[in-house]
């Protein structure tokens, strides 16, 4: 009887490592005989199946372990947030945390996202590591959020809220008609939301466009800074504040050099400050954290503009004076905004024109 000779005994635990793997393949592949090379790969075939078995098994065990420590994370979250309470101040060490006396400061690593809702007010939001120093264990780690308490006290500088504006007839001033006033409103809108201004009012801007906001979206931020550390909706403190966590950087104290809004808040106008009495209106401490600075909803930021530029400045000193009275009164006004109201006013085009 011809001998036949057998097939190389491959090893079947699954702890080989993929390099060793690769190698018993390409031995088989090489080896002279038909019979034994079909019967080598066919061996090395299996283990390849085990090797993919105990990998998948590996990881969902990996997954589940994940879960666990997750939820353990959530529940140690939960209590030292305390209902709402200050928790006390620890000091923690972990991968991108440094320990200080003073609280934790937590640096995320580049190109590692936080979890986050849509409904976030700044689209420019973790484009590069922004260290944060805080005095409470505070901060977004490993997709779990834990509260701070938010402090109360805010500036008492005078909000300003614009009126509506139709015409401007001040015989010591540029005048403007109704109607300059009714085309300038149509252009300026059609320029920056590429709708009629009869169609502002129900314009729902898109929740990335942080500088554009509808009087709804405006009215659920300050429900949501009004109840941060009370809890509402029938929910407790933790579960108000994880439902809308995209709001926990909006809500730290101001810090300018975090590179993203925070300092939020809410004002009460009074009568002088041209609201109704008791009204309650969402805004955003300024650059040097000295003033409050008031979020227009998109039908005002015409009438914002027209104050300023037409009535308060008489159509003088340019973008960079509008600019300037702007940022000290209004949260929401970017550069672009005042750009398409000055390339849109009537008296300014009419007066390049003489020029």
């Amino acid at each position: 009887m011809e001998d036949v000779a057998e097939a190389p005994s491959y090893p079947t635990a699954t702890d080989e490592p993929l390099p060793d793997l690769m190698s018993l393949v390409d031995s088989a592949s090489q080896l002279p005989d038909g019979r034994v090379r079909d019967a080598a790969l066919l061996e090395a075939l299996r283990m390849c199946r085990g090797e993919m078995e105990h990998a998948e098994s590996a990881s969902r065990d990996a997954r589940r372990r994940l879960i666990e420590v997750r939820e353990r994370f959530d529940s140690i979250a939960m209590l030292l947030s305390g209902g709402g309470d200050d928790p006390p101040t620890t000091t923690m060490t972990s991968e991108g945390v440094n320990t200080r006396d003073d609280g934790v400061r937590r640096t995320r690593k580049r190109g590692v996202a936080p979890a986050s809702s849509h409904d976030d007010d700044d689209p420019s939001a973790n484009k590069r590591q922004r260290p944060s120093t805080i005095s409470t264990v505070d901060g977004e780690m490993g997709g779990i959020f834990i509260p701070e308490t938010i402090p109360t006290q805010i500036p008492t500088n005078p909000i300003r809220k614009p009126a509506t504006y139709t015409f401007a007839a001040d015989p010591s001033r540029y005048v403007m008609t109704e109607e300059d006033v009714a085309n300038h409103r149509e252009d300026f809108y059609k320029k920056i939301l590429g709708v009629s201004a009869s169609g502002v009012e129900d314009y729902a801007p898109s929740p990335t466009q942080a500088n554009l906001r509808s009087r709804s979206q405006l009215a659920r931020g300050i429900h949501i800074v009004r109840n941060w550390n009370t809890g509402a909706d029938g929910l407790t403190v933790e579960a108000f504040r994880s439902m809308h966590k995209s709001w926990y950087t909006k809500m730290k104290s101001p810090n300018p050099n975090l590179g993203r809004r925070t300092g939020i808040h809410v004002r009460t106008l009074q009568p002088s400050h041209e609201g109704e009495e008791g009204e309650v209106v969402l805004c955003r401490y300024n650059k040097d954290n000295t003033r409050s600075t008031l979020y227009l909803d998109v039908t005002q930021l015409y009438d914002a503009l027209f104050e300023i530029h037409c009535l308060e400045c008489n159509h003088a000193g340019g973008g960079n004076a509008l600019k300037l009275r702007v940022a000290e009164l209004y949260a929401n006004l970017p550069e672009g905004q005042i750009r398409a109201f000055l390339d849109t006013c009537p008296v300014c085009i009419q007066r390049r024109s003489s020029n």
